[in-house]
């Protein structure tokens, strides 16, 4: 199953570039309930780019009209577990991201060290 959504207008348009086409693919074992895109230069995440979506395991999500910019990028899966990673460049990552097992956990464990500190 693919699904489609045009980014937000505030994540949008926080630079004037051509607009990126980013698929998440989710192949680990775990739903993706949320997915937050936020300016490297802004502190408050955006909306939740899969609004009433869930990115359920085998499942593509595919993100269109996004700027071409650096992005900070967190997931929340089923657990409520977060995956948070920082200064994306979108343009360069336009194939997408697949996320499997070994990179969910590797990132949740990560964050979770970041939040601690």
């Amino acid at each position: 199953t693919a699904a489609r959504a045009t980014a937000a207008s505030q994540v949008a348009a926080s630079s004037g570039g051509a607009g990126a086409s980013v698929a998440f693919r989710n192949r680990s074992n775990w739903a993706i309930l949320s997915i937050y895109l936020s300016p490297v230069s802004q502190t408050a995440w955006g909306p939740d780019q899969l609004g009433a979506n869930v990115l359920h395991t085998g499942e593509t999500f595919t993100l269109t009209g996004v700027a071409c910019d650096h992005y900070d990028l967190k997931l929340v899966d089923e657990d409520r577990d977060e995956c948070v990673l920082r200064d994306v460049d979108i343009c360069h990552e336009d194939a997408g991201w697949t996320i499997d097992n070994d990179d969910l956990l590797s990132c949740q464990a990560f964050t979770r060290s970041q939040q601690g500190q």
